[in-house]
């Protein structure tokens, strides 16, 4: 009997050191699946932003066109009335809304014209 308990015992301590063997393999494993995963998750995620773009550059189109004044005008004149009074309008409002032109790849000079309306306000106000 006294046998049957030192058995017992030495069983526990010898699974107590099993599973925390056991538990730092496993945990290692683990550890180097997750790793694993990362970076191949990483990766997909790269190719992915990749293929988007390619994607988006190949059907994409952008074209750019200058238009001149005289296009302007061309297409000014083949308005309606109502029309014309529209766009005069959203002119006055975009004139009243903005001094200066948001558009960086713009080569407008509206900042300038702001400046300059101001400045000719100002000496028509000073002659009066």
């Amino acid at each position: 009997m006294k046998e049957d308990i030192k058995n017992v015992l030495l069983m526990g301590l010898g699974a107590i050191s099993l599973t925390g063997e056991k538990a730092s393999e496993i945990k290692k494993e683990l550890l180097e699946k997750g790793e694993a995963l990362y970076k191949e998750g990483s990766i997909k995620n790269e190719e992915l932003k990749r293929d988007i773009k390619e994607k988006i550059k190949d059907n994409t189109n952008i074209q750019y066109t200058s238009v001149t004044k005289e296009d302007i005008v061309d297409i000014i004149s083949t308005m309606s009335d109502e029309e014309k009074e529209e766009l005069s309008e959203l002119l006055k409002s975009k004139k009243e809304n903005t001094s200066e032109c948001d558009d960086k790849e713009c080569n407008c000079d509206s900042s300038d014209e702001a400046n300059n309306e101001n400045s000719d306000n100002n000496e028509s106000e000073n002659k009066d």
